[in-house]
């Protein structure tokens, strides 16, 4: 029997970044392969996390390789066929560089679906390909204490993040996509403000697990 294949498009905190040691954290930590654990052999996880990546903003300092929406059509076509795309994006996109509020993010992820969702129709054939949209985890309530911050307007960026979750789950309705308010459950650890600790990392998973065999 096939297994159901889940893609995990995201940023560095689907890669599994390390805000300690600057690295990524292991199999036994990350919320994509702790998912794998709990779900079963019955399922395939499939990593596609970048680090910096946006939804839809070419970042010149990035080497201009982080734009979500560059990669995302050749990366479904990759692993096509599968069962369940998750979307996990839209914290890089808050960066004071970009000037973008809340509802601006929501309108690229708009755009976002509307490719995913065209190519998936008439190119890949699978018109009734299954997307879940989380919103991104909370930022920490001290961003400014953060190496990060000065990338960041730390008095505006965590309110932003925080009114992404609304705003997506009216984008997930438009387009027929799951939703999961992450932002809730989870937030930027303490090392940083921005990545996640080991143990959100398992509140993500186990919560995403119990969404996912809704789904699929």
């Amino acid at each position: 029997m096939r297994k159901k294949r889940i893609v995990c498009f995201g940023d560095s905190n689907t890669w599994g970044y390390d805000p300690a040691r600057g690295a990524r954290y292991d199999e036994s930590v990350r919320w994509t392969m702790l998912l794998q654990t709990l779900l079963g052999s019955e399922y395939q996880i499939i990593e596609e996390g970048q680090n910096g990546r946006t939804v839809a903003n070419p970042d010149p300092w990035e080497w201009g390789t982080k734009c979500g929406m560059d990669y995302v059509l050749p990366m479904i076509e990759t692993h096509n066929p599968f069962d369940l795309l998750i979307i996990m994006l839209g914290s890089n996109d808050l960066k004071k560089k970009f000037h973008l509020p809340a509802a601006d993010i929501a309108g690229s992820l708009q755009n976002m679906l509307m490719k995913v969702r065209g190519y998936a129709t008439y190119q890949l054939g699978c018109p009734e390909l299954k997307i879940l949209v989380v919103s991104p985890p909370a930022l920490g309530s001290e961003l400014e204490k953060s190496p990060f911050a000065a990338f960041f307007d730390c008095d505006d960026a965590p309110g932003q993040a925080q009114e992404l979750a609304r705003w997506y789950a009216m984008v997930a309705e438009q387009f027929g996509c799951e939703f999961f308010n992450a932002t809730e459950l989870v937030s930027g650890g303490e090392v940083d403000q921005l990545h996640l600790s080991p143990d959100s990392h398992r509140k993500l998973a186990e919560a995403l697990r119990d969404k996912i065999r809704q789904i699929i």
